[in-house]
């Protein structure tokens, strides 16, 4: 199993397989082992940017994206299949034409690719900090909408994928590409929230300063002492909001309620002591705040439909 942690280790990932990195133009080109696969970039990786992707993995590939940033990939896929999840129970399959995924959690994501298969397809972009860096103002129940709207619809919009072929066909290179290619970003941006604004019935949703402060507050609270969270009740006296405040403000920011959030971080945490540590599953069930090694393994296999030391065998195997 590869993990991913951020963009940056996707590249390092690439030349692990012995892609040759190349600047060609205004577009970053790494092609593999068999001289035919390669994948290709245009853009800022950590902002927005698109990719074309044609490559044969020799055998089955999982991967582990722990990313952190929110984002949003568009997919335009023209052949193979790629099968994605955080809970094995509610694995989803890659389809043929426009396909959306909204990351809007911390929640491990897996991929998985059959060996052998050609996969082919086109992508677009949007970290979360290229909406910030460009002044785009997203409503506090953005994210969550966003997955709510544009991943459970079959996306139609001929104008992302115009604009994807305007930057692959595009000669300008340097500082006046990347100007130019914000401008494009920006203009599908505006494709995207019309797309929202179509397929979702929900009315945009603010927090004030003092519930996202509270949330912040919360979530540090909740990460320091997640070997013994403090109860619902106890943060939100901590953090000076009202109980059901602030399990509506975690729903909105976060795509799931306070406890929700808490099992996906002691989970993200045990996947890390896993792959990291020779800690035993007791201790580590104990590490990331369970007192009963039983009730770990259910909420583990639950969550990712294997064992821990079954786990731990494929993190260990990259």
């Amino acid at each position: 199993m590869i993990t991913i942690h951020n963009i940056d280790e996707t590249l390092l990932f690439y030349g692990s397989l012995g892609a040759e990195q190349k600047e060609i133009g205004n577009c970053t080109l790494f092609t593999f082992f068999d001289k035919t696969s390669y994948v290709r970039f245009w853009g800022d990786l950590h902002g927005f940017c698109v990719a074309s992707v044609d490559v044969i993995f020799p055998k089955d590939i999982v991967f582990r994206s722990q990313i952190q940033q929110r984002y949003i990939g568009i997919g335009f896929t023209e052949e193979g299949q790629m099968i994605s999840y955080n809970r094995k129970s509610e694995m989803r399959k890659s389809r043929n034409g426009i396909d959306c995924y909204v990351f809007n959690s911390p929640v491990p994501l897996f991929m998985k690719i059959s060996g052998g298969q050609r996969l082919r397809f086109r992508g677009m972009y949007f970290q979360e900090s290229f909406f910030r860096e460009n002044n785009v103002s997203l409503y506090d129940s953005f994210w969550e909408d966003a997955k709510q709207s544009l991943t459970c619809n079959e996306i139609h919009s001929p104008e992302l994928l115009s604009i994807y072929r305007r930057i692959e066909n595009c000669s300008l290179a340097g500082d006046a590409f990347q100007l130019w290619m914000r401008g494009q970003g920006l203009t599908a941006a505006s494709y995207l929230l019309d797309l929202m604004q179509r397929y979702t019935s929900a009315s945009p949703v603010y927090l004030s300063e003092d519930e996202i402060a509270a949330v912040l507050q919360a979530k540090r609270l909740i990460k320091e002492n997640i070997g013994s969270v403090p109860t619902i009740l106890e943060l939100s006296k901590s953090v000076a909001l009202n109980k059901n405040k602030l399990q509506k403000a975690f729903q909105l920011t976060e795509g799931k309620s306070i406890g929700e959030y808490i099992r996906a971080l002691r989970m993200e945490l045990a996947l890390e002591l896993l792959e990291k540590s020779d800690m035993s599953t007791g201790d580590i069930a104990k590490a990331v705040g369970y007192h009963g090694v039983s009730n770990f393994y259910h909420i583990f296999q639950q969550r990712f439909g294997e064992t821990p030391q079954a786990v731990r065998v494929l993190l260990q195997n990259n």
